[in-house]
């Protein structure tokens, strides 16, 4: 059972946002998120990041009524490790 969304840190959601509207302002013209440092992958403002950026908040304040919580991060890991294809990262970062 799942209970957390595994992350594996590589970063590939923070250096796509352009597409996303509510992380809009965050965006530093190239789709990268100015709060993502590069050296590390690592979000700078983690412990305050945005709400959409949070998968737990996510689901409980919006999702829960739709999906199981397990249901929920499967569906993140499958979208996850479906971008990190589309940009030909390497295996080692999927969710399994």
């Amino acid at each position: 059972m799942i209970c957390n969304f595994p992350c594996t840190q590589y970063g590939i959601c923070c250096k796509n946002i352009s597409h996303i509207m509510e992380l809009q302002a965050f965006d530093l013209g190239n789709g990268v998120c100015k709060y993502l440092d590069l050296d590390s992958n690592m979000c700078k403002i983690y412990d305050d990041r945005p709400e959409i950026c949070n998968i737990e908040s996510m689901y409980e304040k919006h999702f829960y009524r739709f999906y199981t919580k397990e249901e929920f991060i499967r569906l993140n890991i499958e979208s996850c490790n479906a971008m990190q294809e589309r940009f030909g990262i390497e295996d080692r970062f999927r969710i399994k």
